[in-house]
This record gives C-alpha cells, sequence and structure tokens, in this order.
C-alpha cells in the first residue's frame, strides 16, 4: 500500500513538472519549503531571541551581523563575475572548465578569507568602541563566524547556477532548523554569543548539504581539469571595478541602518529596528523562491536566443500583488500583534513602522527583478548610475545622523539649517531607504525596456 502511495505521489510530481511552465514549478516546489524556513525563522528571531536578550543586544545582533558580512565580499564579487560561465559550461557539458573555475574558486576563497580576517582585526576595536561591545568573546565568536561565511557566496552561486533546486529547497529548512535548535539551548546560558554561536552551526550545516551538492552533480563527470581563464579574463578586466563598487555599496546599505540606530540613537531604537526589520522582511518571503531561481533560468532563455520579457512581466505582477497584500496586512495587523505576543509588547510603539518599511522591501524587489534581467543579458551600464545613486543616499544616513560631529567643520548657517530640518529617527531612515529605491527604479526600468527592445530584434 506504500508503495502505491509513493509511487502515486511520484508520477503526480512528474506530471505537474511536465504541464508548468520550468519558473512555476521550480518556484512553488522551492516556495513550500521556504515558507517552512520562514516559519522557523520567525520563531527563532522573533519570539525565541528577544525573550533572551536585552534591549542593548538585541540592537547589536544586525550590526555584527553585517560587520562580518564583509567577509564574503571578495569571494562574492568573483562568483558574480563568473556565474555566466559556470551556465555556459554546465549547459554545453564542458566540465573539464567548470572543475578548474571551482577549484580556482576555492582556492581564492581561502585567500581573501585571510585578508579579510585581518582588516576584521584591525577594524574592530573601532566597531567595538561604537557599539559598546565589552566581551572578548564576542570577538572570538566574530572571527569564527567570518571564517565560515566567507566561502559560502561561490557554494550558493554554484548550486543554484547548477539548479540543484531541490538540495536548495532542503536547505532553506535545514539552515532555519538549525539555528533554532541551537538558539534554544545557547540563548538561556550565553545570550548574544550563544546566538552567533547558533548562527555558525547553522552555516556549518548549510555549507555540509553544498558540499554534498556538489560533489554528487560532479560524481559522474571524470573529466580531466582544462584552462578557462582565456574565456573570461575579459569579463573580469571589464567589469571587475563596477561589481566590486556594486558589491561595496550592497555592503554599506546592510551595515549603515543598523550601525547608524545603535551608534547614535538608544538602545530601545535598536531593538525596535531589530523587531521592525525582521516583521518588515515578511513580503520576501512571498516572491524568495522565485528570486533564487530567476537567474539562472533567465540566463538559460538569454543563451539559447530566447526572450525573458514574459517572465520578467509575471515575476514583476506577482511581486507588486503579492508584496502590496503583505504590506495592507503588516498595516492592518501589526499593532495588534504586538499587544498580543508577550514578548513584543514592551517594543509596540515601533508597530507603526513596520508597513513602512515594507514598502522599500516590495520595491527593492522590483528593482532586483529588474537587475537580474539586466545580469542574465550581461547589460551593467545602468548600474554606473544606481551605484552612485545609492552610495549617495547611505552616505547621506550616516552624516546626517551623525551631523553634530561637522559642526565647526562646515559653514554654521549650513549645519544650522540641516539640524533643524532633519530629526534624527526611525521614520527618517526608512524614508531614505525608500527614496533610494525610488530613485533607483526609473533608471532600470529604463534600460531594462531598451534591453527588452534590442533583444527582440535579435532573436526576429
Amino acid at each position: 500500500m506504500k508503495l502505491v502511495m509513493i509511487r502515486r505521489l511520484i508520477y503526480f510530481y512528474n506530471w505537474v513538472k511536465f504541464k508548468l511552465p520550468d519558473i512555476i514549478f521550480y518556484s512553488g516546489f522551492i516556495f513550500v519549503f521556504t515558507q517552512i524556513g520562514a516559519v522557523l525563522n520567525f520563531v527563532t528571531n522573533l519570539l525565541i531571541v528577544p525573550k533572551y536578550l536585552s534591549d542593548g543586544d538585541l540592537g547589536l545582533i544586525s550590526p555584527i551581523t553585517q560587520y562580518v558580512a564583509f567577509g564574503a565580499l571578495p569571494l562574492g564579487i568573483i562568483t558574480s563575475l563568473v556565474v555566466k560561465f559556470v551556465t555556459r559550461y554546465e549547459a554545453n557539458g564542458e566540465w573539464g572548465k567548470l572543475k578548474s573555475l571551482v577549484r580556482d574558486l576555492f582556492v581564492f576563497g581561502g585567500i581573501s578569507t585571510v585578508a579579510v580576517a585581518v582588516v576584521f582585526v584591525v577594524g574592530y576595536d573601532s566597531f567595538a568602541l561604537r557599539m559598546g561591545i565589552e566581551s572578548k568573546w564576542i570577538f572570538f565568536w566574530m572571527f569564527i563566524y567570518l571564517c565560515v561565511s566567507s566561502c559560502l557566496p561561490v557554494m550558493s552561486l554554484l548550486s543554484r547556477s547548477m539548479q540543484q533546486y531541490f538540495l536548495m529547497a532542503v536547505g532553506g529548512v535545514l539552515v532555519p532548523f538549525v539555528l533554532m535548535l541551537f538558539a534554544i539551548f545557547l540563548l538561556p546560558v550565553y545570550g548574544i554569543v550563544g546566538y552567533i554561536i547558533a548562527l555558525i552551526a547553522s552555516l556549518l550545516a548549510n555549507l555540509v548539504l553544498l558540499i554534498y551538492a556538489l560533489i554528487i552533480y560532479f560524481a559522474p563527470h571524470r573529466n580531466k581539469l582544462e584552462p578557462y581563464f582565456d574565456d573570461c579574463k575579459e569579463v573580469i578586466r571589464k567589469y571587475l571595478l563596477l561589481f566590486s563598487c556594486g558589491a561595496g555599496c550592497g555592503w554599506l546599505w546592510g551595515f549603515v541602518p543598523p550601525f547608524v540606530v545603535k551608534h547614535f540613537l538608544s538602545d530601545a531604537d535598536a531593538a525596535g529596528y531589530y523587531m521592525i526589520q525582521r516583521l518588515a522582511q515578511i513580503p520576501f518571503y512571498a516572491f524568495s523562491s522565485l528570486m533564487l531561481i530567476l537567474l539562472p533560468m533567465l540566463s538559460i532563455k538569454h543563451e539559447k536566443g530566447q526572450s525573458t520579457a514574459a517572465t520578467v512581466k509575471y515575476t514583476i505582477l506577482y511581486t507588486v500583488l503579492a508584496g502590496g497584500v503583505v504590506v495592507i496586512g503588516l498595516y492592518l495587523f501589526t499593532p495588534w500583534l504586538f499587544d498580543f505576543v508577550p514578548q513584543w509588547r514592551e517594543r509596540s510603539e515601533y508597530a507603526k513602522y513596520v508597513w513602512f518599511l515594507s514598502i522599500s522591501v516590495v520595491l527593492g524587489a522590483v528593482n532586483s527583478v529588474l537587475v537580474t534581467d539586466l545580469a542574465a543579458k550581461w547589460i551593467f551600464k545602468p548600474s554606473w548610475y544606481t551605484i552612485p545613486i545609492s552610495f549617495f543616499v547611505v552616505t547621506s544616513i550616516y552624516c546626517l545622523f551623525g551631523w553634530g560631529a561637522f559642526r565647526g567643520k562646515i559653514p554654521e548657517g549650513i549645519w544650522l539649517f540641516v539640524n533643524n530640518h532633519f530629526q534624527p529617527g526611525l521614520y527618517s531612515l526608512f524614508s531614505l531607504m525608500i527614496l533610494n529605491n525610488l530613485l533607483t527604479l526609473p533608471v532600470n526600468i529604463y534600460w531594462y525596456r531598451m534591453s527588452t527592445i534590442i533583444s527582440s530584434k535579435k532573436i526576429h
């Protein structure tokens, strides 16, 4: 009886896979698993963590994780540059070149880890002073966290490029489960140090899964290593600076907002920002499964000379509709949730900001879809416009929140005007984050439309 049921399930799985377009089937498949992971993350980050950490420690989590994220930048830049060749080699069956490329990525990852570890150690005292960190154990576990996380970009990018969707889905559940399990046991005893250890454990679980995925993927292909650098050296020469600027600006956007809140505002505001940020990410869970598979699918379509317009159109439509529904839901129900959940009640004054920040999440997702399509076509010219805009806004955030330091260094009239008209706070911060997406969105729309016109002429 059980075998009959299993066979029916397999038949149903294959029937659905055959009937549905790839992007709908795989995104739906991953969607189910990512929602399970989202529930686990919700329990960990919004129920368990606030229960055991003080406002000061709760406000430290985002600055710490983003500071450590710097370690993944060098390898993340290189993997972004060569992802096109990973997809091409896999599609063309050039396994010798693909193996050589993967080997060199790991070698580069090891070298870059040593380099960023030195930068981490040099800059840590300044960071700790501004964040009010005194425990040396935090430094030790942050360093371990840095070393473990620095090699993840190549693993996750390769798994997406090689379309290992099943293992990606399993990882979407395994990682938050391990995080929750370790957090339950370690947070009551070790506080924020226990949370960092739980993060390390979840990353290690993800790393083991991704290594397993690569082993079983490459196992049937025993091709000898072949040189590949001549294929991609021109791309690296042409785009290395642009990708580096883009990655650096992206890291600043992850680091600066929580840093200025913790440094310039109160511990209560920092804890409130932690809660707001996690709840405002709820719209992202509605379309995160699409984002995981969008780049490889668009890249393959472009390599085959097929139009990507329909895929992009329906992805944006779904993103806007699903995101809009979630934003409205957050506006209506978040105040009630803050009063209902015991761990949130003392921070209920921050409920009013959640829906507002979630608007930035939805706008950012639309931008991501457009940028992903342009990246699949290797059109990066709009980045020369969007990166300066984003850099200007994020540096403005830091300068405006720390405006007092500029007194006496700029004309008094200018200083007084800004000081009287800008009020540092969470509403000001979130307004600037929305402004950044609104300024970059028209640029991406224009270049997407131009790329669609050019592609349609080539196809016809």
